[in-house]
């Protein structure tokens, strides 16, 4: 790190959340690497935010807007941000210490990086006094490393608000939130950071508490209790990505190294799988169509099977249910492979010598192995009967 003390400004756009803002701002405050700049802006809150929020008026640049929801305040907040850095902060959650110096250290050090992230803890609070409460659990970033770090963000989102730390400047390039996103809008913005600059993972474990609590959440436009935060996230995910469906490249479906012209199946492929994990099924089944087309009839490649298998087995994290049921899958494909006697024979021979073997193990790896013995235009003929013929588990969005 160098001599002078980084610039780092901290954004908390706050609405109605006295119960937890001071903690928040005390969090901030006990850093062991001070930051330069903090901002609150007030959403314009109904609560007794203004008057709880005085005594740290001397340390804090605060401001009020009209409500609008939470991207216009974050909006407010960029205009006002001088710090190199900035970390934007919920006003529920509380940071770790050492927070800051962890999360602008890599970026110190390696000025080829934009932007840093981390884990994060996933936190009870105390009912009686708002307090942080037991952990529940840690949460885990995906493995980066083989596909790149556009496709794991784009089927789930592990820059998860505070756990992203950037330039200033990143910001001035991908323009502000979208304040149509009441919900959502970080996971939006941190998919327009990745596609143009490249982060680096903290070390060291989390950085802050993601505060679980039962309070309302969202704008006034749209207020909800927090057993709907699924469901929300589903609806305002669905408007992001029916938008990058068109503003993607195909490429950018691809891990690092691959190209188009001899991966545009693979490519086509987890475009679809991505789209079905919001449950978008116009993108769905428009993307199985251009797959028939492209005519490709060779086997499906271990990277190709593992998306299809990974689509049909697991279950969007919305818990909204899936586009693919697997029941329904695994009877279709039966139908597909075992044409005959012979050819059951021979493909339950062949599979359970891998099992012996121990080249199958789960049940997402027997789909991979069946998935290999089958013609890919009968796969995607089984996936567009599933969804036209609305199929046992088949979600309706």
């Amino acid at each position: 790190m160098s001599q002078t003390s980084p610039k780092i400004t901290v954004l908390i756009p706050t609405f109605n959340r006295e119960n937890y803002l001071l903690q928040c701002l005390d969090s901030i405050l006990a850093q062991t690497l001070q930051p330069y700049q903090i901002i609150v802006v007030n959403d314009g809150s109904s609560d007794n935010t203004r008057e709880a929020i005085k005594p740290y008026l001397p340390q804090i640049d605060y401001t009020e807007i009209e409500h609008q929801g939470k991207s216009a305040a974050m909006n407010c907040g960029l205009e006002m941000t001088k710090g190199d850095y900035l970390w934007i902060f919920d006003d529920d959650d509380v940071a770790l210490p050492d927070a800051l110096e962890r999360f602008v250290t890599p970026l110190e050090e390696y000025p080829e990086y934009d932007f840093s992230f981390s884990t994060f803890y996933f936190t009870q609070s105390n009912a009686e006094d708002h307090s942080i409460g037991k952990i529940i659990n840690e949460f885990t970033i995906p493995d980066l490393e083989t596909r790149g770090p556009l496709i794991p963000l784009l089927e789930a989102s592990y820059l998860c608000g505070a756990g992203l730390f950037a330039r200033s400047s990143c910001y001035d390039k991908v323009g502000n939130f979208d304040p149509a996103l009441i919900r959502t809008q970080d996971y939006e913005m941190a998919i327009r950071l990745t596609r143009h600059f490249r982060g680096i993972q903290v070390q060291g474990g989390p950085t802050f508490h993601y505060r679980q609590h039962q309070g309302l959440r969202g704008a006034l436009t749209d207020r909800f209790q927090s057993d709907q935060i699924f469901r929300k996230w589903l609806q305002y995910d669905q408007i992001t990505f029916k938008r990058l469906y068109k503003e993607l490249t195909l490429d950018e479906y691809l891990p690092p190294g691959y190209s188009l012209a001899n991966h545009q199946r693979q490519a086509l492929l987890q475009r679809m799988a991505i789209m079905a994990g919001k449950l978008l099924i116009p993108e769905v089944t428009s993307d199985l169509d251009e797959l028939k087309l492209l005519n490709d009839n060779r086997p499906f490649t271990k990277h190709e099977r593992e998306i299809i298998a990974k689509l049909v087995v697991t279950t969007p994290w919305y818990r909204e249910g899936k586009l693919f049921d697997s029941l329904s899958f695994q009877t279709g494909l039966n139908s597909v492979l075992f044409t005959d006697q012979d050819r059951m024979l021979e493909i339950t021979e062949q599979i359970s010598q891998m099992v012996q073997e121990n080249k199958v193990q789960s049940k997402i790896e027997l789909l991979e192995c069946m998935l290999s013995f089958s013609e890919p235009k009968d796969i995607f003929d089984l996936m567009l009967s599933l969804i036209h013929n609305k199929e046992k588990g088949l979600f309706v969005s």
